[in-house]
């Protein structure tokens, strides 16, 4: 009989995740990283992120990517916009989350 880990729970993992980035965030803001260098780190820590969770977990890690982009690499104080470029935005890192996805997903 196996041991199963916390780990091996999607939900688990999407938490993970989401604490990932968190902390990324606080460490964008901490830096003062130019805004696009923020997103674009966020944008690749979601890819990697998304590889080993099932699709809605991916998108909803990719929505909530897109809020800590916006909110603090490109705004200030978790302030959440909805400008034509923050919707761009928005569709970047959800196709991100799901090409994450599918990079682990069999052939």
């Amino acid at each position: 009989m196996g041991q199963h880990r916390a780990s091996d729970q999607v939900g688990v993992r999407f938490g993970l995740g989401s604490g990932v980035l968190f902390v990324l965030s606080g460490v964008i803001v901490a830096g003062r990283l130019p805004a696009a260098y923020g997103v674009g780190l966020l944008l690749l820590a979601t890819l990697l992120l998304c590889v080993r969770l099932d699709v809605p977990h991916a998108l909803g890690l990719g929505v909530a990517a897109w809020a800590f982009a916006t909110g603090f690499a490109v705004n200030t104080l978790g302030v959440l916009t909805t400008a034509p470029p923050d919707l761009l935005r928005l569709g970047v890192f959800v196709l991100a989350a799901g090409l994450g996805n599918r990079l682990a997903a069999p052939s």
